[in-house]
């Protein structure tokens, strides 16, 4: 074996010539015999190339073959070690760039194809020519120097092979069955499209940040300091708090373009939920009478914004960023200890340019969460951030009293944001379980005490939440229950009566919906199976396509900045060129899982198994996709970005230091398992919890901080305020008018804030949606939500928009006997304007 090396070498060059000589000849007859290309210019300077080509390639052959000494010098310079690995480089550039072209080229649509797909094919000899000759350069390469280049790891080999081989047989199964793909039953709204992928721009650049300050690391020991990680974190704030705030908010289905009268985006569908109930607790309703909202403490975060920020949705927009931004440097942090700092880095990267992204992508996509919306997908993954990083530190510290707290505390807080963060708890749990040797007395105490944190932190909601129903209630039962009754009796073809009957109690509505749901699972468990089963590898196929998957491209633009939902057309059904993409994908991931697993042992798949037991709880409710993706499909592009860095790293195990830098990659972490635990202190876990539950305590704190701006007030004083207003001086309708209603009990007033008003003329609305007000009808009106008195949408008929109606201000309608809106006076800042309904019958007033 080693004599046949020494003769490989001894003769590659020779071998080499030789060959590339053979393959331009042929490529020069299958060129000229091609009848598809006419005899133009370009075509004879491809021809021109290929003879030039041959002819090189014979002349370096017969020097070789002579030994020419002149040769021989000149060859000599062709061993040295830069040289080598500099040819080494370049040949697999070119390697790459040539499955680049081919890629693109199978994406040209019609139009784009006349353009340039005929250059493409024209050149393709010689593109094929050149990535053959740079493929046998590599081989040749790596034969010379495969001395010492041998990297053991068996055990990690086998791992891959077993992981690819289960995704692979996984993904026939999904394609075959279209378990993952299909609905789950018809018109199944809740179905999951991919998320924005990455793109292949943003890809690249975190693949080269990743190489960049890996060399910088190995020449200036300095970034290896805790110093340096300071100074990277702030970086990444200010790099993604800088590029966020660069772009404007691009109206999408969560944030409306603006409108008339104020021609003000404003949030909706979800975001305007949410943003309600921050709204609510500003005028001083609290979390609403008798309700129990979701996400309580993001509500919260709205509302102390808008006390720091005011109304306008860009300063709101530009507050949130300033928070929103500590994400991708948690993300820096997370692959620091899960990896490398270089992986850490690289993941920031790409959080930053796919939000930037979706910014763009919003107006002809659905269903997405980014840093310019109200919605909660980006504190939760925050928050699971956080338990990933304090709960493995709990765990290797040997169950630690002092981490077991804060981690409860965290845990806590990010319950508040979203439920589904509880299933960190005992996955961590079963992590150290099985990974530490620790009594198990240890284990209960600190687990006790952290549990008694989470109880402290979620205390005080539970009682506020008593005090409203009189039961021990962490969620909206109404809308958690609602969801399974609804969608598990859509997959039985039923759909139930699900909204709230008239005088039908809380816990009669709550126990109805659990028996419709229990019945629908009860009656088919095989559909209900089936569906959940759809739902959690819908997640999976959905995660495995956060790397794209064109169909085709219409522009040069479209590879840096889509102009289209490409990633939607997903059916199932990928041609031959996707097929290769994605067994490409599923091996990059499952080359990521087993490096990590290699560099820090059972702490390498602890993301993705959170990432597996989250969607696992987010499919119970048939949901799937998208925005539910985004608190933890991270876990996957960090995989996918270790797999593609180690991929490199074996194409360039010939260089010279080549098995060096790969075996310090993948080089186990000095017990990855272990870490100080802090001294134990009383006092100190003492002082966490406090600080924990002193902020659990500002939600119901929240109820009583904020004043009553609308008090309730008797009929009589309301319209005596609406009567005193000089607007009516203005209006067809004056204060007698309004008295001579009033005596007739045909009246009825209230008081609250108007919010989000939006203007639509007769025959416009939004296509998207059939919410009343905001779908297509043939009436013109003004359509705003109102907190205070009463909380509500209101539809107010008027031919055209009011020439003063500001969002959040103060309100007061009038209603007539059947609750028909006749009039409304919007007040704010001293200013003041009455307005009429279209409807309202002049003759009433005399």
């Amino acid at each position: 074996m080693n004599r046949l090396k020494e003769n490989s070498a001894k003769h590659s060059f020779f071998i080499l010539s030789a060959a590339s000589a053979f393959q331009g000849a042929l490529a020069l007859l299958q060129f000229i015999f091609a009848p598809s290309f006419e005899r133009s210019l370009p075509y004879l300077s491809v021809v021109f190339f290929l003879i030039v080509w041959v002819g090189l390639s014979l002349l370096l052959a017969f020097f070789e073959a002579k030994q020419a000494p002149r040769w021989l010098a000149w060859r000599g310079q062709f061993t040295q070690p830069k040289t080598r690995d500099l040819l080494l480089l370049a040949a697999l550039c070119i390697i790459f760039i040539r499955v680049a072209i081919w890629y693109v080229r199978s994406l040209l649509d019609a139009q784009l194809f006349l353009q340039i797909g005929g250059y493409l094919d024209l050149l393709a000899p010689v593109f094929n020519l050149g990535a053959l000759t740079c493929l046998e350069i590599v081989l040749a390469i790596a034969l010379v120097n495969s001395k010492g280049t041998e990297i053991q790891s068996r055990p990690g080999l086998r791992n891959f092979l077993v992981l690819f081989l289960f995704l692979i047989s996984l993904g026939i199964f999904s394609l075959r069955t279209k378990l993952g793909i299909a609905p789950s039953y018809p018109e199944d709204w809740g179905r999951g499209l991919p998320a924005v992928p990455l793109l292949e721009w943003q890809i690249l650049l975190a693949i080269a940040l990743c190489f960049i300050y890996l060399l910088l690391e190995s020449k200036y020991k300095k970034l290896h300091t805790h110093r340096a990680d300071f100074f990277i974190c702030v970086l990444i704030w200010l790099g993604a708090s800088t590029l966020w705030l660069s772009q404007p908010v691009i109206p999408s289905p969560s944030a409306l373009a603006s409108r008339a009268p104020n021609f003000e985006m404003y949030p909706f569908i979800d975001s305007q939920t949410y943003d309600e109930v921050a709204q609510s607790i500003l005028v001083g309703n609290g979390f609403g009478a008798n309700q129990i909202p979701q996400r309580p403490l993001y509500a919260l975060f709205l509302a102390v914004l808008h006390t720091l920020a005011g109304q306008d949705y860009s300063r709101m927009i530009f507050a949130q960023t300033l928070f929103f931004a500590f994400f991708p440097v948690l993300l820096f942090l997370f692959g620091r200890d899960f990896f490398n700092r270089s992986i850490g880095i690289s993941i920031a990267l790409l959080a930053i340019l796919r939000d930037y992204v979706s910014n763009f992508v919003a107006p002809f996509t659905g269903n997405l969460s980014y840093s310019k919306l109200y919605l909660s997908e980006i504190p939760t993954a925050i928050f699971l951030l956080l338990l990933l990083s304090v709960g493995t530190r709990w765990v290797k510290s040997k169950f630690s009293f002092v981490y077991g707290v804060l981690f409860g505390g965290i845990l806590g807080l990010a319950m508040l944001i979203r439920t589904q963060t509880i299933v960190a708890l005992p996955l961590i749990l079963l992590f150290g379980v099985l990974t530490q040797k620790v009594k198990f007395a240890q284990i209960i105490k600190s687990a006790i005490l952290l549990l008694l944190t989470t109880g402290l932190v979620i205390a005080p909601w539970l009682w506020r939440n008593w005090q409203v129903t009189g039961e021990l209630v962490f969620d909206n039962p109404e809308s958690q229950t609602m969801n399974l009754a609804l969608r598990y009796s859509r997959v039985n073809g039923k759909d139930w009566q699900v909204a709230r009957l008239p005088g039908e109690t809380a816990g009669a509505f709550s126990a109805r919906l659990k028996e419709i749901a229990i019945e629908a699972i009860r009656s088919n468990p095989a559909g209900a199976a089936w569906a959940l089963t759809n739902t959690f590898l819908n997640h999976a196929v959905n995660n495995l396509l956060l790397l794209p998957l064109r169909d085709e491209i219409k522009s040069y633009r479209e590879l840096f900045l889509p102009a289209s939902a490409f990633w939607e057309s997903w059916e199932g059904a990928p041609n031959v060129a996707q097929s290769v993409i994605l067994i490409f994908y599923i091996g990059i991931f499952s080359l990521g899982v087993i490096a990590a697993w290699m560099k820090t042992s059972w702490l390498g798949v602890l993301p993705l198994a959170l990432n597996l037991i989250y969607n696992l709880w987010t499919s119970i409710a048939l949901l799937s996709g998208q925005r539910f993706m985004l608190a933890m499909d991270w876990s996957i592009y960090f995989y996918d970005l270790i797999g593609l860095v180690t991929l490199i790293g074996f194409l360039l195990l010939p260089m010279r230091h080549g098995r060096v830098w790969l075996t310090q990659w993948l080089a186990p972490e000095p017990d990855p398992l272990k870490v100080l635990a802090p001294n134990f202190a009383v006092p100190k876990m003492v002082v966490i919890a406090v600080i924990f539950f002193g902020m659990g305590l500002t939600l119901p704190l929240a109820e009583k901080i904020f004043p009553k701006k609308y008090p309730p007030l008797s009929q009589g004083q309301l319209l005596n305020q609406l009567t005193n207003s000089p607007a009516l001086k203005d209006s067809t309708v004056n204060s007698a008018c309004l008295h001579k209603l009033s005596s007739e009990n045909q009246l009825s007033v209230l008081q609250a804030r108007a919010l989000y008003p939006r203007f639509y003329p007769a025959g416009d609305g939004e296509d998207f949606t059939d919410t009343p007000g905001y779908k297509i009808v043939n009436e013109s009106r003004i359509v705003f939500d109102i907190v205070g008195q009463k909380n509500g949408r209101v539809i107010f008929p008027v031919a055209q928009y009011p020439d003063f109606f500001p969002h959040a201000s103060d309100i007061t309608l009038v209603y007539n006997s059947n609750q028909e809106l006749w009039f409304i006076l919007v007040s704010q800042n001293q200013n003041e304007r009455f307005y009429v309904s279209d409807r309202f019958d002049l003759s009433l007033c005399k």
